[in-house]
C-alpha cells in the first residue's frame, strides 16, 4: 500500500497541489503518505513521520483520541468530520476542521484511511466572539429596564427588549416581531413615530433625547425620553432603525405637581404682596395729610417747645413715609408688578441728581462726595432712569449713613468684553432710538464702618441689617438694600459688595444698556426737565439780557421766560445786529443762537471777545443750540462762549444758568414783567408779532385737537415748556403760524435756486420753532432738509422733489392743526 501511494505520481501531484493537509494511514495506523501542505503545517520532513503511528508523534492523550477516531472510521462508521483543538507547528494551540474517511482498493477491501484537515482558528475565534456578543446583547435585552428595539426599513419590529415587550403587554418578545407601531399606539402617535423614523432613514442622522407623549388606545398616556438612530449593515448601508427609550411618566407627573405647587405658592405670595401694597396705599393717604399739616403748622407762630414737637412729628412722618415707600416697592417686586420704563436718559445726569440729593447729609457729617466717570462711555442710554436713580440714592445714602469720616466715591467705568460677556441687554429699547449697547460698572466706595464677612450675604436680604447694634444706632428697616438688589437684577445686573471692618465698603453692579442714537439723545436733552435747579421761589437778581435769535417763535419764548424770571431783554435777529447792540447798550449777559443769518453765533462771539481785548470787561455769553453733542460744546468753548443751553429752553435750566453766571444777591428783589418784546428785521417778522395779545385773548381754555389733527402737535409737552400756560401756547401758536408759512416759502425758493446755505439756515430756524409746539413730524422733515443741504444732497433733483413734497404736505397738516387750535 505504501508503495502504491508513494509510486503514484498522479496522486502525489494532485495531493501536493491541494491547500489542505492530506495524510494517509494504513489500517494499523502507520503513516504511508503526507502531502506538502501537511508537512509544512506540521513543520516536519516526510522522513520524520514516515511509517510512524500517533503514539510516536503526539502526547498520549491526543494520540489515544486520534487512534480512537481512526478505529471508529475503520470499523465502518463512515466518514467523520469535526472541529478540534490541536497544537500548531509553533507550539500554540489552535483549531482545525478534520475529515477522516476509509480507503478501499479496487476490490472493495479496506486498506487504510484518509485524513483531510485545515486551519479554522480564525473562524472559530470569530464564532466564539460572535457568540459572546450575542450573549451580551441577549443579556442586555432581557435585563435592561429601558425599551430597546430594532426595525427594518418598513418600520416592522425585528427585535425588542424584554422591557419593551412587557410595555406592549406581551410575555414573549418574539410575538412582537413583524408588528409596527400602528399595532400598539393610537394612529396619531404611530404616524408621528413613523415620520420620525423615515426622517432618520433619509437623513442618516439620529434624533437624540426627544421627549415624547405616547398615546394608547386602551390606557392613559405615558411619557418617554427616546433616541432614534439609523441601523446600518457591515457595509454601512442603512437597513432600518434602532432606538432606546426610557419611561419618564412618573417624572412628568412630579414636574406637573411641582409646577402646581409653585403656582400656588406664587399666588399666595402675590396675595400677600398685594395686601401689603394696598395697605401701604391706604396708610399713605392719611400720612400725606399729617406731613402736610405739620408743614403748615411749622409756618405759624409757635413757642420753642411747640417747634420741637412739630419737628418731631415731621421727622417721624418722613421716616414712616420712607418705610411705606420701601414696603410698596418690595411688594410690587414680589408680586411681579414692578415694570421698568424704557426711555432715553443721561447716565451722568442721573448720577449727579442722586449725588445732589445727598450732598446736604454728607456736608453735615463732614463727608466728601467724589464722582469719577469713564470719558469714553456714551452718556445717553435707553432704560428706567427713575429706578436707576433709586438704586444710586439707596447705595450712596447707605454709604453716607454708615460713614462717620472720610469720603464716599462714586465711580463709573466701562467693562472689557471679557467682563461683560455674560451680561444681557437690560431694557427693551424704544423703536428707532438705539444705535448699539454699552456695558459699564457703577461702584460706590465708602470709608465707613465696614461689614463683617459672615454678615455680608445677610445685608442683601429683606428686613436685615448687619447686626442688632447697627439697627439701634443707625435705624432703618433693612429693606433698602434688598430692593436695590432686586432692582439691579430686574435691569439685568447683579449687586455685589466687598467690605473690610473698620476700612470701608464697596457696592458695585454691572449693567449692559442700549445706547441712544444722536437724534434720541438730542430729543432727551431738548425736553428733559432738570431736577438740579435753583428753586423758582428764590429771589433772583434782575439782569438785562441781549438775546440773539433769528427765529421769531423762539424769540417770543425766550423773552417770555426771561420776563417770568424777573429780567428784561432786548432782541437781535442775527449776529451782526447783536454785536452792534452790545457795543451801544449795557447788558449783563448775552444769549447767543449758534446758527443765524448774516453772522452766526460763534462769529459774533469772536467779534465781541476781540473788542474786549485790553480791558477788564468780559460779558458772559451763553450759546443757544438745538444740539447737545460734544462737537457743539467744543465749538461753543473755542469761540469764547461761557456756557450753552439746548433748545427748547427749559425755564428751570435757564434759571440755573443765570444763577451760576450772575450769583444771586439776597437783597435783590424780583422785578415785574417788562414789556420788552421781540424786535429785528427777520424777513418773516411783522409788526403784529409782539406778545401776540392782539391775536389771542388771554382767557383760559383747554388745549385739544380733533382726531384729524391729533398727531400733528404735542400740546401737553408744549404747555409744560412754554411760559404762560394755555394762553402762552395760544399766543405762541399765532406767532408760529406766521413764521412757519414764511420759512416754508423761503425753503421752497432756496431749494429751487440751489442755495444750500440759505436752505440749511432756514431749515435750522424752522426746526427750532417746530420743537416748541411739538410738531415732531414736520421737525423730522426739516431736520432731513438741513442735513441734505449741509452735505449738498439737495443737488439731486429727485431727492429735492421728495423733500419738497414732504415739506409741503406736513407743513399744510401742521398749519391746519394750528388754525383749529386758534379758532376753537
Amino acid at each position: 500500500m505504501e508503495r502504491e501511494f508513494q509510486s503514484s505520481a498522479t496522486y502525489r501531484a494532485l495531493a501536493n497541489s491541494l491547500p489542505l493537509s492530506v495524510l494517509i494511514k494504513a489500517c494499523d495506523g502507520r503513516r504511508v503518505f503526507a502531502n506538502s501542505a501537511y508537512l509544512k503545517w506540521r513543520g516536519v520532513r516526510w522522513e520524520d513521520v514516515a511509517g510512524k503511528v500517533d503514539a510516536e508523534l503526539f502526547p498520549p492523550e491526543i494520540a489515544q483520541q486520534y487512534s480512537a477516531d481512526d478505529r471508529v472510521v475503520l470499523a465502518g462508521g463512515g466518514s467523520s468530520q469535526t472541529v478540534e483543538r490541536t497544537r500548531m507547528a509553533d507550539g500554540s494551540l489552535g483549531w482545525i476542521e478534520r475529515v477522516k474517511s476509509p480507503i478501499h482498493d479496487a476490490s472493495g477491501r479496506l486498506i487504510g484511511l484518509q485524513v483531510l484537515f485545515w486551519d479554522v482558528t480564525a473562524r472559530v475565534e470569530a464564532e466564539e466572539k460572535s457568540r459572546f456578543e450575542q450573549s451580551l446583547l441577549k443579556t442586555l435585552l432581557e435585563t435592561i429596564p429601558d425599551s430597546i428595539y430594532f426595525k427594518d426599513l418598513e418600520s416592522r419590529y425585528l427585535r425588542v427588549s424584554g422591557a419593551m415587550a412587557e410595555k406592549f403587554g406581551y410575555v414573549d418578545d418574539e410575538a412582537i416581531l413583524g408588528l409596527t407601531d400602528a399595532d400598539m399606539f393610537t394612529p396619531e402617535h404611530a404616524q408621528q413615530a413613523l415620520d420620525d423614523e423615515h426622517r432618520v432613514i433619509q437623513s442618516g442622522e439620529a434624533l437624540v433625547d426627544r421627549v415624547e407623549r405616547e398615546t394608547w388606545p386602551d390606557r392613559d398616556d405615558t411619557w418617554c425620553l427616546t433616541t432614534k438612530m439609523p441601523l446600518r449593515s457591515d457595509t454601512g448601508e442603512i437597513m432600518g432603525t434602532c432606538g432606546i427609550s426610557r419611561d419618564i411618566t412618573a417624572l412628568k407627573r412630579s414636574e406637573a405637581a411641582l409646577q402646581e405647587a409653585v403656582r400656588m405658592a406664587d399666588a399666595a405670595n402675590r396675595a400677600k404682596s398685594e395686601f401689603l401694597a394696598n395697605m401701604s396705599h391706604e396708610i399713605r393717604t392719611p400720612m400725606n395729610a399729617m406731613v402736610g399739616m405739620a408743614d403748615l403748622l411749622a409756618q405759624t407762630p409757635l413757642s420753642e417747645d411747640q417747634h420741637e414737637y412739630v419737628d418731631t412729628i415731621r421727622r417721624s412722618s418722613d421716616s414712616l413715609l420712607r418705610l411705606l415707600n420701601d414696603i410698596l416697592d418690595f411688594s410690587k417686586i414680589e408680586a411681579r408688578k414692578l415694570e421698568l420704563e424704557s426711555i432715553v436718559f443721561s447716565l451722568g445726569y442721573e448720577i449727579q441728581a442722586a449725588i445732589s440729593t445727598l450732598t446736604y447729609q454728607a456736608t453735615e457729617k463732614g463727608i466728601k462726595l467724589h464722582y469719577t466717570s469713564d470719558a469714553s462711555l456714551p452718556n445717553h442710554y435707553i432704560g428706567d432712569p427713575g429706578r436707576l436713580r433709586q438704586v444710586l440714592v439707596n447705595l450712596i445714602g447707605n454709604a453716607v449713613k454708615f460713614t462717620d469720616r472720610g469720603n464716599v466715591t462714586i465711580e463709573v467705568r466701562g467693562l472689557t468684553p471679557a467682563e461683560a460677556s455674560d451680561l444681557a441687554t437690560s431694557e427693551t429699547p424704544v423703536a428707532g432710538t438705539v444705535s448699539s449697547s454699552a456695558a459699564f460698572r457703577i461702584s460706590i466706595v465708602d470709608t465707613g464702618i465696614g461689614i463683617p464677612p459672615a454678615q455680608q450675604a445677610a445685608v442683601l436680604a429683606p428686613f436685615t441689617q448687619a447686626d442688632a447694634s447697627t439697627t439701634r444706632r443707625f435705624g432703618g428697616t433693612g429693606l433698602g438694600l434688598s430692593i436695590t438688589r432686586q432692582l439691579v437684577e430686574l435691569m439685568g445686573g447683579k449687586l455685589q459688595l466687598e467690605s473690610e471692618v473698620g476700612i470701608g465698603t464697596k457696592f458695585y453692579f454691572d449693567l449692559r444698556m442700549p445706547t441712544a442714537d444722536d437724534h434720541a439723545a438730542f430729543q432727551y436733552d431738548a425736553y428733559q426737565d432738570d431736577d438740579l435747579v435753583v428753586q423758582e421761589s428764590q429771589p433772583t437778581q434782575r439782569l438785562r439780557v441781549l438775546v440773539a435769535e433769528d427765529g421769531v417763535t423762539n424769540q417770543h419764548v425766550i423773552a417770555g421766560l426771561l420776563r417770568s424770571l424777573g429780567h428784561e431783554c432786548s432782541i437781535a435777529g442775527d449776529g451782526r445786529e447783536a454785536f452792534v447792540k452790545w457795543r451801544s447798550e449795557p447788558f449783563d449777559l448775552v444769549l447767543m443762537d449758534m446758527h443765524m443769518p448774516v453772522m452766526d453765533g460763534p462769529a459774533a462771539t469772536r467779534a465781541i471777545r476781540q473788542q474786549e481785548l485790553g480791558s477788564d470787561d468780559h460779558i458772559p455769553i451763553i450759546a443757544l443750540t438745538a444740539a447737545a453733542m460734544a462737537e457743539d460744546a467744543r465749538l461753543c468753548r473755542e469761540s469764547g462762549m461761557d456756557e450753552f443751553l439746548t433748545k427748547p429752553i427749559r425755564r428751570r435750566r435757564l434759571q440755573e444758568i443765570l444763577a451760576c453766571i450772575h450769583p444771586i444777591h439776597p437783597a435783590a428783589l424780583m422785578v415785574e414783567d417788562t414789556d420788552a418784546g421781540p424786535a429785528g428785521d427777520h424777513p418773516c417778522r411783522s409788526a403784529s408779532s409782539g406778545d401776540g395779545d392782539d391775536v389771542i385773548p388771554l382767557a383760559c381754555k383747554e388745549l385739544s385737537l380733533s382726531d384729524a389733527h391729533a398727531g400733528c402737535l404735542d400740546l401737553d409737552s408744549a404747555r409744560s415748556r412754554i411760559p404762560g400756560g394755555v394762553s402762552g401756547v395760544l399766543r405762541l401758536a399765532a406767532v408760529f403760524r406766521q413764521e412757519c408759512q414764511c420759512l416754508v416759502g423761503e425753503l421752497q425758493k432756496d431749494i429751487a435756486a440751489g442755495d444750500h446755505d440759505a436752505a440749511r439756515r432756514n431749515a435750522h430756524t424752522l426746526k427750532g420753532a417746530c420743537s416748541l409746539l411739538g410738531a415732531n413730524l414736520l421737525q423730522s422733515v426739516v431736520c432731513e432738509i438741513e442735513a441734505e443741504a449741509g452735505s449738498q444732497g439737495l443737488a439731486d433733483p429727485a431727492q429735492s422733489q421728495r423733500l419738497l413734497e414732504s415739506l409741503q404736505g406736513e407743513s399744510a397738516r401742521v398749519l391746519d392743526a394750528v388754525d383749529e387750535l386758534l379758532t376753537t
